[in-house]
């Protein structure tokens, strides 16, 4: 029998899988960067939550990191702190690179290769296209790629090494081209975004010479399937398809395949809710029960709302602009109140630092009761709290 949802069940279950509700998650409290945890080292936390989560946005490189962050209290039971997550990535437990929707994203590196397996189809063919509107020739591509990947044997490189390398070897380039190049790197899993450099990015490296362990699934489509759904919450077949790049068809097929193997349960939300139609979950998810965290500060695309394409339980349609002025495709940072996004906020550049906080026009937000998730966000970068500024 398929087990049927009120509109708050699948909020809670969605805040508890996203790792943002649960053991330790919202507790008022600055976590302990070096606090015990059930998964060790906090360069093993990082990449725990990685793993839960399967995929991480990470465009915006400084949200990315606290993404990781803001979980690690719930997914792992212990917090950690800024060098935790760039020891992940120079211990080669997580990458940075495009497993999926041609978008830059943290995954776990032994993850990378078989997820683009799956996913690896809309982006690759589009790009012909994309490389005919910058006015770059296949020919000129391939002495670019050849150039790269000798240029990053044993080594490591970031975007300027790399162009400085085209320029050194007489190829006649583009600064448009750049992206394009080292996207496609990345995407061709030639190569990834592996150890962090002085600048405190991840630098490029080979992915054959810094990727040592890779998994192959048995079924890489249901194992897709079924680790979103568990690290998303109740979701539907459009968002996999949508938040994997994958066909409605692919989607169904992982989907039922994951069923079968009974990593997950059909459910559907009751007629009062406003929505119809087959959801997906966890069996483990059905059983658990947790109350919606307090306030919270996420950061910037964070998988609260890019996890989806139905984003009603956490955000109300009416303010979906004022997370994505102008429909630009840039996601704001939220704040975040019983799992429901309440106003967005920033953190301020200037000595003494703090953040500014918008909140929506029917929300109330008060500074103080803030406080708690600001200094958990300060302890996780190493830096005072500071003001926070609402208005």
């Amino acid at each position: 029998m398929t087990e049927t949802l009120t509109a708050e069940d699948v909020l809670r279950m969605r805040m508890r899988a996203l790792g943002l509700a649960g053991p330790r998650a919202g507790e008022g409290r600055a976590p302990d960067p070096g606090s015990g945890s059930d998964a060790g080292s906090g360069s093993e936390r990082a990449a725990e939550v990685a793993r839960r989560m399967l995929a991480l946005q990470a465009q915006d490189w400084r949200s990315a990191r606290w993404a990781l962050g803001v979980r690690a209290p719930a997914l792992t039971g212990g917090g950690i702190a800024l060098d935790d997550v760039a020891a992940a990535f120079t211990e080669r437990r997580i990458v940075r690179s495009w497993p999926m929707r041609g978008t830059v994203h943290v995954v776990l590196a032994e993850d990378i290769d078989w997820i683009q397996s799956v996913t690896n189809r809309k982006p690759l063919a589009g790009a012909a296209k994309r490389r005919q509107f910058l006015g770059m020739s296949d020919a000129v591509l391939d002495r670019l790629v050849d150039a790269s990947l000798e240029a990053m044997r044993g080594t490591s490189l970031d975007r300027d090494e790399l162009a400085a390398i085209w320029t050194e070897a007489g190829i006649e380039w583009q600064s448009s081209w750049r992206y394009h190049i080292v996207w496609w790197l990345c995407q061709n899993g030639l190569a990834t975004f592996g150890p962090i450099g002085e600048s405190g990015e991840p630098r490029l490296v080979l992915a054959e010479e810094w990727i040592a362990d890779r998994r192959t699934p048995e079924d890489p489509l249901a194992e897709l399937a079924s680790r979103y759904a568990a690290a998303r919450g109740p979701i539907r077949a459009k968002d996999l398809a949508w938040w994997a790049g994958i066909t409605a068809a692919e989607a169904k097929r992982g989907l039922a395949a994951a069923t079968e193997e009974g990593a997950l349960v059909p459910v559907r939300l009751t007629e009062q809710s406003g929505a119809a139609g087959e959801l997906w979950a966890a069996p483990e998810a059905l059983g658990a029960s947790s109350a919606l965290p307090g306030w919270q500060l996420l950061p910037a695309f964070d998988e609260h709302l890019l996890g989806y394409t139905a984003r009603d339980p956490q955000l109300a349609p009416e303010h979906f602009e004022r997370v994505l002025p102008g429909r630009n495709g840039m996601f704001l940072a939220t704040v975040v109140s019983g799992g429901r996004v309440v106003g967005t906020w920033k953190r301020i550049p200037r000595k003494g630092g703090g953040i500014a906080v918008t909140p929506f026009p029917d929300a109330s937000i008060d500074a103080e009761a803030l406080r708690p998730e600001a200094e958990r966000w300060a302890a996780f970068h190493g830096v005072s709290p500071g003001p926070i500024l609402v208005g």
